[in-house]
């Protein structure tokens, strides 16, 4: 049996067993299910390919496929780090790329901070690059544990689009606003200009808002936004945003993700 074929082999086997419920916009999507398993057709939406590509996929006929669609099918089926290694390792012949850490020294006293919040709470840098999150922040928004810088996800990725609800208005616009901003502003920042090619590379949508849209926003602190949360099924969580930054750095900034009734925090 070539690689090819035992690729489709893991992910049928991986598929079957994977809770919709946990996939945040799922049910809102597709209608709720009791069951566990993904279809092709359902993988497809959540990895942002056509389904006759993904059935190519398992059954064998497709070569070396880029490493950002396989990086797509690690977060749509919260895959572990082992099985993470062997999709990579049959799929492309290689190990994973390394995950993207910044240098960035969190003061352990301003951990505590973030871990004891009763909501999502998380700690970025200048470039977006995530640097410290909660556990709550980990269970409501799963792709965080996979170091993904947060302007590429929310701008970029499928399930994004899925989870964060009217996304080019409430979502996109302002956040891409605030990356145009800062990136204009920090022609120096290397890592800032690498996120702001790669989100242009990587979606057509994103790229436009980037360069075109006249969306005026330099933060969030306060914003009221609206998402559906992993296993909560067809509800909106209405949440606010509270954007704080220690006076000692202001390059980190401190996300207190808050919803008006603490739902979030149970």
């Amino acid at each position: 049996m070539s690689n090819r074929h035992r690729v489709g082999d893991f992910l049928r086997e991986w598929r079957a067993k994977m809770d919709p419920n946990l996939v945040p916009g799922f049910t809102a999507r597709f209608g709720p299910r009791s069951k566990p398993g993904l279809t092709q057709a359902e993988m497809a939406v959540l990895t942002g390919v056509t389904e006759s590509w993904y059935r190519r996929l398992e059954a064998g006929g497709i070569n070396n496929p880029k490493t950002e669609w396989l990086e797509r099918i690690v977060r749509a089926l919260d895959l572990n780090e082992a099985k993470w290694y062997t999709l990579f390792v049959y799929g492309k012949g290689q190990e994973p790329p390394p995950l993207y850490r910044p240098t960035a020294v969190i003061d352990p006293s301003t951990a505590a901070v973030i871990q004891g919040q009763p909501w999502p709470a998380y700690i970025s840098d200048a470039s977006w690059d995530m640097l410290l999150y909660n556990d709550l922040c980990v269970r409501n928004w799963p792709w965080n544990k996979y170091g993904i810088n947060i302007m590429t996800w929310c701008l970029t990725y499928p399930e994004a689009r899925l989870q964060l609800i009217d996304w080019e208005e409430s979502w996109a616009k302002p956040m891409a606003s605030q990356l145009r901003l800062v990136h204009e502003s920090r022609p120096e920042n290397r890592r800032l200009a690498e996120v702001v090619a790669d989100i242009k590379k990587r979606d057509k949508v994103a790229a436009r808002l980037l360069t075109d849209d006249l969306t005026s926003v330099t933060h969030p602190d306060g914003h009221r936004r609206w998402m559906y949360l992993p296993n909560r099924g067809e509800e909106e969580f209405e949440v606010i945003f509270r954007c704080f930054a220690p006076l000692s750095d202001r390059s980190q900034r401190m996300m207190f993700i808050v919803p008006p009734d603490y739902s979030l925090a149970s």
